[in-house]
């Protein structure tokens, strides 16, 4: 029976790196979650090639759908049964940021949508998944992704950042209520990603905004330039999949960002 790790957003960007290094490491099952099916169809044929090139006898499985549907998660579940159940971590990487603009000129529909994908969807998954975790006997992992903007308001990002405040929050309840499962709430840093361009443009959006309605206060600069130097996705997935792997119970229940001291024993590529 091989070990399972299971990923969300696992079609482009952080999430098809991160599956890649995880098949690379070890004899695995990945369980790798999407929206696109052609994407992920994709990954599954470099998945197969990875395998034979390292002689790890590994597979991908593929769950096409929206994880905030239930009928998805059904189908993640199906798929580790057929597994065999050995559950080794849960990467909750999908995530959508719209909507985005002023706070307070959403719909009720809008948060409902964000906060479906971003925070309902991923605390669902985690639920169904704690009695394969418990047939484990050695490391469990659950990490979830999360964001700079969870750590202060920033203009513009109001319901993204509001997901991710209480996805941190999870994971530290989660740690303390099930010290068996090491929960780390892990930010990946600004990466290119098809995300962090839309990102851009709802920043520059945002500043026309204050601009034209006169809001001097606001400063979209510091944010802008920030999202214009992305880096990479291969040094936070590798850092995913070693966390995924061989996560210190002593991270549980915390922050971190990629490119905190605690992460350098994980940047092994």
């Amino acid at each position: 029976m091989s070990d399972v790790v299971v990923i969300t957003g696992a079609s482009r960007s952080i999430g098809r790196q991160t599956c890649i290094k995880l098949l690379q490491k070890q004899a695995l099952t990945v369980i790798a979650v999407a929206r696109s099916g052609d994407a992920l169809a994709t990954l599954k044929t470099e998945a197969e090639a990875v395998s034979l090139r390292s002689g790890h006898k590994s597979q991908l499985i593929t769950v096409t759908g929206d994880i905030a549907s239930s009928a998805t998660q059904d189908a993640v579940i199906s798929a580790l049964h057929s597994a065999g159940g050995h559950l080794r971590a849960l990467i909750n990487n999908a995530a959508t940021l719209s909507p985005t603009g002023p706070v307070l000129e959403n719909t009720a529909e809008q948060w409902r949508a964000i906060w479906e994908t971003n925070f309902l969807a991923p605390v669902s998954l985690i639920s169904r998944c704690l009695a394969f975790f418990r047939s484990h006997s050695d490391s469990r992992v659950i990490l979830n992704i999360t964001s700079s903007t969870s750590k202060g308001p920033v203009p513009g990002f109001g319901p993204y950042g509001s997901t991710k405040v209480a996805l941190n929050y999870v994971t530290a309840a989660m740690a303390a209520e099930y010290p068996d499962i090491t929960s780390i709430a892990f930010y990946p840093g600004v990466v290119e990603t098809p995300m962090n361009g839309s990102a851009l443009a709802a920043a520059y959006a945002f500043q026309k905004h204050a601009q034209e309605t006169g809001n001097n206060a606001i400063d979209m600069s510091p944010v802008i330039a920030k999202l214009q130097n992305p880096i990479t996705p291969d040094l936070p997935s590798a850092i995913m999949a070693n966390l995924a792997l061989r996560a210190d119970a002593k991270l549980s229940g915390k922050y971190f960002v990629y490119s905190d001291e605690e992460m350098l024993p994980y940047t092994n590529k």
